[in-house]
């Protein structure tokens, strides 16, 4: 009996420790003041973040940080709001270039930071995604309050974390705009993660070297993924979305099935004026009128086509733009990997045989050439309520 006794004692200083280290995060709260939150956040951040260099933590917090841009004072007030939702392992760096240029075009822009992220990698594994949806519905809930139309977008698992929250919505949306929207990973084998969860921590474990978003992601926290993306199809086939969907991504996505969206936006967002911008380097022809195709084969700007992490980003970002200082060539090690961050005027696109065939040390590629008319759809897409011919 004492040792039984003594085994609830350490479970439960186990379990009581894992819960305050959840709660440590500064997860947005229903009737919560947006600017108490960002105060909240930079102070947690500020006590836990890992920092690359740590003469930049300013540079470093600012880039992670929630942020808001009001319309300015010139804008003609409309009372539009624009929620961005990062994905797996980014931070709300990945969604401020979109959130800039949609402020400019007077929209009321919020971003919040998903729990465990925008410190450390290692944060992830203890997560659970019902700590992602209450960070969404009470971010919702909140700026709902404050306009007369709301309107969230996603990239990545954002995009699967808006698209959960109409499974249930609590409050009315306008419309969803989703960038490279996580429905399915890109891999037959995406089931094994929950089952190789509780065993494996890491599938393969780099060092951080951007200060945006993490290198590696924990295997448990693929698996909370995998459960989301899985619920969410499930949830899409039992009811459809009837408001307006606008979804932009790319057909060589090597992070998502670009073939498992495509088919659910055909059959399950079913709004006549939900639309698709496709971008690929080959013709697609799926059969779906409110799919537009655009060519993403770009000779002249040596691009193969989009990746995962390009569609929603602005060529002029200091960071991840054309010019930007970070390269991103995560799939190379060693020397490979130095080479690649040199080669500055070399190809980039998505990772694959034609990339290869272009470049030995082609980088991923983290922008979109066509960024501005993108922005300029997604405004008038918007600024319609998304229930006007948009053509």
């Amino acid at each position: 009996m004492k040792q039984i006794g003594l085994l609830f004692c350490l479970f439960g200083s186990i379990f009581s420790s894992l819960v305050i280290a959840q709660s440590q995060w500064p997860i947005p709260q229903e009737g919560q003041e947006f600017s108490d939150y960002l105060v909240e956040t930079d102070r947690f951040l500020e006590q836990n973040k890992e920092w690359l260099v740590s003469a930049n933590k300013q540079l470093e917090k600012d880039a992670v940080m929630p942020f808001e841009i009001k319309p300015s004072a010139t804008c003609e007030q409309n009372g539009k709001g624009v929620l961005l939702l990062h994905g797996l392992s980014d931070s709300t760096y990945s969604l401020k270039s979109m959130g800039k240029a949609l402020a400019k075009e007077c929209l009321w822009v919020r971003a919040v930071l998903l729990p465990g992220h925008g410190t450390r990698a290692e944060d992830l594994i203890d997560l659970h995604r019902r700590e992602w949806r209450e960070a969404v519905k009470a971010s919702i809930y909140n700026f709902a309050q404050q306009t007369d139309s709301l309107y969230v977008a996603g990239y990545s698992t954002g995009g699967t974390l808006a698209l959960d929250y109409m499974s249930h919505p609590e409050v009315p949306l306008s419309g969803l705009i989703l960038f490279s929207p996580l429905l399915k990973i890109n891999t037959n084998a995406d089931w094994l993660t929950p089952i190789l969860a509780p065993f494996v921590t890491w599938l393969d474990y780099k060092k951080p070297d951007d200060y945006a978003k993490y290198a590696s992601i924990p295997v448990p926290a693929m698996a909370q993924v995998f459960h989301l993306a899985t619920e969410v199809r499930r949830g899409l086939k039992q009811k459809p979305i009837d408001i307006p969907v606008f979804v932009a991504m790319s057909a060589e996505d090597n992070t998502v099935n670009s073939q498992t969206t495509l088919k659910l936006f055909n059959q399950n967002m079913v709004n006549p004026k939900s639309m698709l911008w496709l971008y690929a380097n080959e013709k697609v022809s799926f059969p779906d009128k409110r799919i537009t195709e655009f060519n993403s084969y770009n000779e002249a700007l040596k691009i193969t086509g989009f990746s995962h992490m390009s569609v929603h980003m602005n060529p002029k970002d200091p960071y991840y733009g054309q010019n930007g200082e970070y390269r991103v060539c995560q799939w190379y090690k060693g020397d490979a990997l130095a080479e690649c961050k040199k080669d500055k005027q070399g190809w980039s696109g998505e990772k694959g045989a034609l990339l290869t065939s272009k470049s030995q040390y082609g980088a991923r590629l983290s922008w979109n050439p066509d960024f501005d008319q993108l922005v300029d759809k997604i405004a008038h897409y918007i600024k319609s309520d998304a229930n006007l011919n948009l053509n």
